[in-house]
């Protein structure tokens, strides 16, 4: 690999004189947050279930997300349809009032009340009442009017009718001291789409919750739950459009499970899912808030050593886009190679890594205001204007820093072969003017890090990692050495860079990589929005920071938007995103006119219209098996 660990060259940006700031970090002044998944706490005997609690307190978590479910040792609260286990409930109980009593008011639960794994037997999770009566055909319990007055009969009694032990007999719908949300179901869906039937159950169950329950007036939201299980980048399995149109969701939960890749970072995915003010994140200001409820280290050949590396890049990924996450999922067993994290280990081993993380996201800043579902906490927020390298990269490691696929937050933070575009380094496609090699002169200028001699864009040398003197007895020169053998490895939190006049260790030398101004930057050159930032547009060949018609901004034509195109949301949308096709069917057949793509001048007044449609109606299916796949890959 060209990134060498003997001659390390990027390191630190806080030791730079000049500092490239991230054009796309979040400045806003909201806080985010980290938390867990943890579904079988309420089952742990009361003083174990303290422990873990405290430990939990210490890793600085925010949220523990509880599965009301049965496993294979303990029966679901609800063990016949409409018949309750009021010993179930008091277990649940109790272990709220542990959580907010312990965490003294810091912690608050999400609650799943349901697993649709249930439904079906899968995923380790026991068939129950309502997977026996179905008898296989699970999808009834979303079509099936019968099933949904059950499902509602099951919410009532939990957050209306029952009265908590610990809370003075109130409701749980009232305990927004303890409560910051309640998913519709965990995973409705899980592994389906397009969603083939009962759709508008969605809207449903949420409304009733919101309404009915009396959520909305305790300032308890009302959560998708990860609607189709498992997110991948370009899909939208989690945010199909009755979530958007659904007035009574107030938080879109996203799920996901994301590998190492040999071009990527676990966290690579996440930084393209959440580009700040896409079409994603800028629908979601105006009306939703997104919380990744699930995300998991993911096993890959590699092996086990790299847990702790990929968890941080995950979290640092999301600490980064300014989005608030749980992981899942936390256990009191060993973990083996399973994506668990033992609550009670020692720092040294994965829970290290997550503590760190979170640590992180209880100052990091996000987009989107949490206050009225949980209160900032005590502190400030960072003011970090750099991405933290990731401490636990092996020296091993083919690359420890600056790689494609690896995060970035400035020009320097990537190989110099590379651009650090939209957060990542990448390579230059064939269509990007001035890389390394192609012609130049006044008129076409060379990237920002490259200098243009003899007519052409040339290669440059990145900064060598200042190294410790070694005194070993061996070495006569008794200096600074850079082929010791324990070199200081770019990732390194100390390490710090050599200035520019520096040109001792390369043969033959070549210039230094030039850092772009922080006062008034050129700009890389451009042929259109594609080859710059997501937050930039091509402005006579290069590419300059966008105030009107950008990412995420609303339009009514394609030449509204610099950054990109108009989508059929009515939103200028990235050109380097490949187009999503929604819904039943993928659009084929549908009558398309002025009004835009899908659109269907046919459909009966008050209906949906194209894919995105809210169907109701039996589909055929074909239900793929669970399995882990590679990153940005589907999952079942």
């Amino acid at each position: 690999m060209y990134f060498s660990k003997i001659i390390s060259s990027l390191a630190s940006a806080a030791a730079l004189a000049n500092v490239a700031l991230a054009d796309l970090r979040i400045t806003a002044d909201n806080h985010s947050f980290g938390g867990v998944n943890f579904p079988q706490l309420q089952f742990l005997e009361p003083s174990y279930r303290e422990e873990v609690i405290r430990a939990i307190v210490k890793t600085n978590a925010r949220v523990i997300r509880l599965f009301i479910r049965g496993d294979e040792h303990h029966g679901d609260p609800e063990p016949s349809i409409g018949g309750f286990d009021r010993a179930s409930l008091n277990q649940f109980d109790d272990t709220l009032a542990a959580i907010h009593r312990i965490s003294e008011g810091k912690i608050k639960v999400i609650i799943a009340p349901h697993d649709a794994h249930a439904l079906r037997g899968s995923n380790n999770v026991p068939c129950d009442a309502y997977c026996k009566k179905l008898n296989g055909a699970f999808l009834d319990f979303y079509s099936v009017d019968e099933y949904r007055a059950y499902y509602k009969t099951r919410l009532e009694v939990f957050f209306k009718h029952y009265a908590s032990k610990n809370f003075e007999g109130r409701p749980w719908s009232d305990l927004s001291e303890v409560i910051l949300g309640v998913d519709v179901q965990n995973e409705p869906w899980s592994g389906i789409w397009p969603i083939p039937a009962g759709e508008p159950w969605l809207c449903d169950i949420a409304t009733y919750l919101k309404d009915d329950i009396g959520l909305g007036e305790s300032n308890i939201a009302v959560i998708t739950g990860g609607i189709s299980g498992p997110q991948t980048v370009d899909g939208v399995q989690n945010f199909p459009e009755s979530a958007w149109s659904c007035p009574a969701i107030d938080v879109i939960g996203i799920h996901g499970y994301f590998a190492q890749g040999e071009e990527e970072t676990a966290g690579t995915p996440w930084a393209k899912l959440f580009l700040p003010g896409d079409t994603l994140t800028g629908r979601a200001l105006d009306s939703k808030l997104l919380l990744v409820e699930e995300w998991s280290y993911m096993n890959t050949d590699q092996g086990l050593n790299y847990k702790k590396q990929a968890l941080f890049d995950q979290g640092n990924a999301l600490n980064y886009r300014g989005i608030p996450w749980i992981y899942s999922h936390l256990t009191f067993q060993d973990e083996g190679t399973t994506p668990k994290i033992s609550i009670l280990r020692e720092p040294r081993f994965a829970i290290g890594a997550l503590t760190d993380i979170l640590t992180r996201a209880l100052r990091s800043r996000s987009n989107f205001n949490w206050s009225k579902y949980l209160p900032a906490p005590s502190g400030g927020l960072s003011n970090l204007t750099t991405l933290p390298l990731n401490p636990y990269i092996l020296e091993q490691s083919s690359c420890t820093f600056g790689c494609e696929g690896h995060l970035c937050d400035a020009r320097d933070g990537c190989r110099p072969d590379l651009l650090c575009k939209n957060s990542i380094c990448q390579r230059p496609s064939e269509s990007q003017p001035g890389k390394i090699g192609d012609k130049c002169n006044s008129k076409n200028p060379c990237l920002e890090h490259l200098s243009c001699a003899s007519g052409t864009c040339q290669q440059c040398k990145e900064r060598a990692t200042i190294q410790p003197w070694d005194r070993r007895k061996e070495n006569d020169l008794n200096s600074h050495n850079p082929f010791r053998r324990d070199p200081i490895a770019a990732n390194s939190i100390d390490a710090q860079c050599h200035t520019d006049t520096t040109n001792a260790f390369f043969i033959p030398p070549r210039p230094l990589c030039s850092l772009p101004s922080q006062i008034d930057p050129r700009g890389n050159p451009c042929t259109n929005a594609q080859n710059c930032d997501a937050d930039q547009y091509c402005d006579w060949g290069l590419c300059k920071r966008c105030t009107e018609g950008c990412l995420g901004m609303k339009c009514r034509s394609n030449n509204k938007c610099k950054t990109g195109f108009c989508n059929v949301y009515g939103r200028c949308d990235y050109p380097g995103k490949p187009k999503v096709v929604f819904g039943p069917g993928g659009g084929r057949g549908t009558t398309r006119s002025r009004k835009g793509p899908g659109y269907n001048l046919n459909a009966p007044k008050g209906e949906g219209r194209g894919p995105n449609k809210v169907r109701d109606e039996a589909m055929k299916i074909n239900i793929p098996e669970e399995q882990v796949v590679a990153t940005a890959q589907a999952t079942a």
